[in-house]
């Protein structure tokens, strides 16, 4: 008989990207030995509470840790973490940190968060004081030399499909889709304040009433007349149903 491997997810992505919304929802399950003490609190430091977090310093520790308790182990960190201005900026080896655990035979599994490109510029700017996802590309470049496809998890499908996109994902560890808890913790999107009402836009006419656009019509140098070759004022194409 086969001995079935235990399972390290490793979750990482740019900073502001939702490491702890993921590490939150992934911890949830109790056969997965993770970020346990977060579901008690909104928020905590990565340095003092993560359960890895001295590994992922020093990934050589990874052969002193107790892989005995659980079948399934999550861990999660972004890419880099602190602020240059403060001497605290640093840049995790997810490579290295994976190698270490698959040396001690831990199957890996890599998770890559994102989140929408400009709400990360805006959250790194105030945060961080420089935008910083370019450290985490140049990382995850270096992820693929040893684990060359890690799986992508989407911050807005999360929001937007809540259980029935975790229901939909298999990232090697159990998944606690039906807690409760998930809709408490997805009960307000962070990306909200991000976010301002939009009035009007100029490609409202063409959806309205199919008028083609041969040029983007949100972009600064588009000021070319556009060409109208409808003759009503709105989409006759729908039979009055949604479906």
């Amino acid at each position: 008989m086969i001995k079935k491997l235990k399972t390290l997810a490793i979750l990482t992505g740019p900073q502001g990207s939702g490491n702890h919304l993921w590490s939150k929802i992934f911890s949830l399950h109790q056969d997965v030995y993770g970020w346990k003490s977060l579901l008690d609190n909104y928020w905590e430091a990565h340095r003092y509470s993560e359960p890895f977090a001295a590994c992922w310093r020093d990934p050589s520790l990874l052969k002193q840790f107790d892989f005995s308790t659980h079948d399934y182990f999550f861990t999660s960190i972004s890419v880099p973490l602190g602020i240059a201005s403060k001497g605290t900026k640093w840049c995790p080896n997810i490579k290295d940190f994976g190698l270490a655990a698959r040396e001690r035979g831990l199957n890996v599994e890599i998770f890559v968060i994102g989140r929408d490109q400009t709400i990360l510029n805006n959250q790194q700017t105030r945060i961080r004081e420089e935008n910083t996802t370019r450290h985490f590309l140049d990382a995850l470049s270096a992820i693929q030399e040893s684990f060359p496809t890690p799986r992508f998890l989407s911050y807005e499908l999360l929001y937007l499909y809540k259980q029935e996109y975790l229901k939909s994902l298999n990232i090697g560890i159990p998944i606690a889709w039906y807690d409760k808890r998930v809709n408490q913790i997805l009960e307000r999107d962070a990306n909200e304040k991000y976010i301002n009402y939009v009035k009007d836009n100029p490609l409202d006419d063409g959806n309205k009433t199919g008028v083609p656009f041969l040029w983007d019509p949100n972009h600064p140098d588009a000021n070319k007349p556009l060409t109208k070759d409808t003759d009503h004022a709105y989409d006759e194409g729908s039979n009055g149903k949604c479906c």
